[in-house]
């Protein structure tokens, strides 16, 4: 079952690694690891939304800083990579 998912993270980590190159190796995988997360599977189901019922929310009130929102451009792009595989 891990061997499954093996292609799917590693390309969700090079996406990120690419996308910002001077984030560390740790914070990348967690980031790949969020994207495969947040991505319905073969069932349609959504690991996040079974385990929260909802997807974490940032507050309105805090403006997301730069590197905030570069992380979330490359997990935007890792999870329509993943879509496709």
């Amino acid at each position: 079952m891990v061997e499954r998912y093996y292609g799917p993270l590693r390309r969700a980590y090079q996406i990120i690694i690419t996308e910002i190159p001077e984030i560390s190796k740790e914070m990348a995988l967690q980031m790949a690891f969020k994207a495969i997360n947040d991505t319905a599977g073969l069932g349609g189901l959504v690991p996040t939304l079974l385990v929260f019922g909802a997807y974490p929310r940032m507050v309105e009130l805090d403006a997301p800083s730069p590197s905030v929102t570069q992380r979330a451009t490359a997990i935007k792009k890792a999870m329509v990579e993943i879509q496709k595989l």
